[in-house]
C-alpha cells in the first residue's frame, strides 16, 4: 500500500484550506475569503482502497509582514515541508507573483516530490485563459515540480486526478500508519477553530485577527457533548461588537460553530461561549504552547 504525509503550502488566500477539506471530504479547516484564516498546521487522514493520505493544511506563508506572530506562522508552515513525503504548492491559476516566487525559493532545493497546483480555474468560465497560462509557465519554475495540475478546490474540479498524482509519489509501506484516526489534533481543537472561523466570517476585517479562542470544558456523554469556550479580545471596544445587540452576533457565531461541531462529533452539541477582554492573550502559555 501507499502511505504518507502531504503538506499543502502557499501564500495566503490561494485556497489551501478549501483544497484540504475537499481532499479529506470533511470540514476540518476554516474556509473564508480572508487571509490568515489558518493559524496552525491541521492534519486530516483520508483512506482510499490501498492508500492512506495524511494531508496537512498550513498557514499562508507571508514574508512581507515582520510581526512576531507572522514569523510564528511562517515557521509553522515551512516546518511542514521537511516533514512531508509530498509537497503540494498551491497558487492562483491566473498569476505567479513575487510572493509565490518566495515560496518557490524556499522549496526549490528540498529533495521531496513536489506538485504545483493552479487553483481557482472555475474563475476562467470558458477555459479560455488556462491553456495560454499553462503554456507560458517558465521552465525554471516547472522543472522543480514533478507534476503541474489545474484544479478548482471550490468546485471539486480535478481533485480526483490530483489524488492519483499524489498517490504515485507516496512511499510504499507494508502496513497502515494512520489506521482509524481522522486527525492527530484533539476534538476540542476543531471546536475552537469553528468558533474562530465564524468570527472571521461574520465580523469586520481586522477584528478576527485580534482575538483568540480557547475551549474550557469538553464533556462528552452518550448522546450529547457539552462545551464551554472563551473568545479572548485584545481591545475592550470589541466586546460589544462580538456580543452584538441583544447578544445577536454571539448567537450567530455560536450557531455556526455548533452546527459544524455536531457534524464532526456525530452528536448533539450544547455550546456556551464567553467573551473576555485580555490584551495579553498572545503571551498566554496556552496560546504559545499551541504552536509547539
Amino acid at each position: 500500500m501507499n502511505s504518507g504525509n502531504i503538506s499543502i503550502i502557499g501564500k495566503p488566500n490561494v485556497g489551501k484550506s478549501t483544497l484540504f477539506n475537499s481532499l479529506i471530504k470533511k470540514h476540518l479547516a476554516g474556509e473564508t475569503n480572508k487571509p490568515q484564516t489558518t493559524r496552525h498546521k491541521i492534519d486530516g487522514v483520508l483512506y482510499e482502497k490501498d492508500t492512506e493520505f495524511l494531508f496537512v493544511d498550513t498557514p499562508g506563508i507571508n514574508f512581507n509582514i515582520r510581526k512576531n506572530f507572522n514569523r510564528i506562522l511562517n515557521k509553522s508552515a515551512l516546518s511542514a515541508i521537511y516533514e512531508s513525503d509530498v509537497i503540494v504548492h498551491v497558487i492562483n491559476y491566473y498569476e505567479i507573483d513575487s510572493d509565490d516566487h518566495k515560496v518557490i525559493e524556499n522549496i526549490r532545493s528540498v529533495e521531496i516530490p513536489k506538485i504545483l497546483v493552479l487553483n481557482k480555474v472555475d474563475l476562467d468560465k470558458k477555459s479560455v485563459k488556462l491553456p495560454k497560462i499553462l503554456s507560458s509557465l517558465p521552465k525554471e519554475i516547472t522543472t522543480i515540480y514533478d507534476e503541474v495540475i489545474p484544479i478548482s478546490s471550490k468546485k471539486y474540479s480535478n481533485i480526483s486526478r490530483l489524488k492519483i498524482l499524489i498517490k504515485k509519489l507516496l512511499p510504499e509501506t507494508s502496513k497502515p500508519l494512520y489506521e482509524n484516526i481522522i486527525s492527530n489534533k484533539p476534538q476540542d481543537f476543531f471546536i475552537a477553530e469553528y468558533i474562530r472561523e465564524a468570527c472571521i466570517k461574520f465580523l469586520s476585517l481586522e477584528l478576527p485577527y485580534s482575538l483568540h479562542v480557547e475551549v474550557n470544558t469538553f464533556n462528552e456523554e452518550e448522546e450529547l457533548v457539552s462545551i464551554t469556550s472563551t473568545i479572548f479580545l485584545s481591545k475592550k471596544s470589541h466586546l460589544s461588537i462580538v456580543v452584538g445587540k441583544g447578544g445577536s452576533m454571539l448567537v450567530k457565531i455560536s450557531k455556526y460553530a455548533r452546527i459544524n461541531s455536531e457534524k464532526l462529533l456525530g452528536k448533539k452539541v450544547f455550546l456556551k461561549i464567553h467573551v473576555k477582554y485580555d490584551p495579553k492573550w498572545k503571551d498566554t502559555k496556552y496560546f504559545l504552547n499551541s504552536y509547539n
